[in-house]
């Protein structure tokens, strides 16, 4: 296994005002849209060498969850790349 290189990454989400915003807009085919735009990560860059560790610590609601989804490739990036 080799190195892994995170360059500039980045993941948003669309957080809805309520349950039927969501609903609306898909209805719409995306004409009536009243989500609004979060970003998990922004400009997220790191290089880990083989064989060392690395820990991720911050506050909640920091990204954590979001860049290891990144790096297990269950979720993908909105901009940059692993």
């Amino acid at each position: 296994m080799g190195n892994i290189i995170v360059n500039n990454l980045g993941k948003k989400y669309k957080r809805y005002p309520n349950q039927w915003a969501r609903f609306a807009e898909w209805l719409t085919c995306g004409r009536y849209n009243t989500y609004e735009e979060r970003w998990a990560l922004r400009a997220v860059s790191f290089e880990v060498q083989t064989g060392e560790s690395v820990g991720i610590v911050s506050i909640n609601g920091a990204g954590k969850s979001t860049l290891l989804k990144i790096l297990a490739g269950t979720t993908q990036p909105n901009e940059g790349g692993v």
